[in-house]
């Protein structure tokens, strides 16, 4: 489903990305977990689009992100990749003077040219299934941080993706609202969609990821099934990283 060779992402001179070699299969829920600064956030901006890389190559299913793409061809390959793509940031992102309903139908509608009874359809029945459908008439400042996201879940879901992307969903919600999110996130782990979500919350890595990813100064130190990366790490970065996840 996506497959990432090379990729090589620089800020001026900074390489934040050093060679990112990456797969993920159709139905896999694949966690990206490493210290702060070790690229995972970066790496998720440059499979949509939203960031350009300056070498290697991304393909999204039938959809392919080049870093030697003119500007035009990339533009052009970033508007499919992101509609391949349902992204779920840090912060929540969500309209603020429009109603939970409006923010879930907006893209469908607009984007998609959903006709409205339909995109009102789909979105109730994706507020049903994230637990927010008795809030469908409110406003983001109406709702707590837990709510907001998983509002921002339907409406990433409201437009179809193949690939949702969560970059550390629940790192700005106290413990009480990010158990709520992680509930939706395995909810949907188990109905097979394929996801790629950057976290520090090992707890949900080892229980609801099949691959998980340990990112290390901009490269992929190692990869496995959470058994083997949390029951018998290979690399010191791993060993550490877990270490003071413990600790803390």
């Amino acid at each position: 489903m996506i497959e990432a060779r090379g990729v090589v992402k620089r800020f001026g001179t900074v390489e934040i990305l050093r060679g990112i070699d990456l797969s993920v299969s159709r139905g896999e829920v694949a966690c990206l977990i490493g210290p702060s600064g070790g690229g995972k956030s970066t790496f998720l901006r440059c499979l949509n689009g939203l960031e350009r890389f300056q070498e290697g190559r991304v393909t999204i299913g039938p959809d392919v992100l080049d870093a030697r793409q003119s500007p035009r061809e990339h533009a052009k390959a970033a508007r499919r990749a992101c509609l391949r793509t349902g992204m779920v940031f840090q912060s929540f992102n969500l309209f603020a003077h429009r109603t939970v309903l409006e923010n879930v139908i907006e893209a469908p509608v607009h984007v998609l040219g959903m006709k409205r009874d339909e995109a009102v359809e789909r979105a109730r029945g994706l507020l049903d299934r994230v637990g927010m459908l008795h809030r469908l008439d409110a406003r983001p400042r109406e709702l707590s941080g837990g709510q907001q996201q998983r509002v921002a879940i339907a409406r990433a879901l409201a437009m179809g993706p193949e690939v949702m992307l969560f970059d550390e969903p629940t790192s700005a919600l106290d413990p009480k609202t990010t158990a709520e999110v992680l509930a939706v996130m395995a909810d949907l782990a188990r109905d097979g969609q394929t996801m790629l979500v950057v976290t520090h919350a090992m707890g949900f890595a080892r229980k609801a990821a099949t691959m998980i990813h340990v990112f290390g100064d901009g490269l992929v130190v190692e990869s496995g099934p959470p058994d083997q990366i949390f029951g018998a790490p290979a690399h010191d970065a791993t060993r550490s990283l877990l270490a003071e996840s413990r600790v803390a």
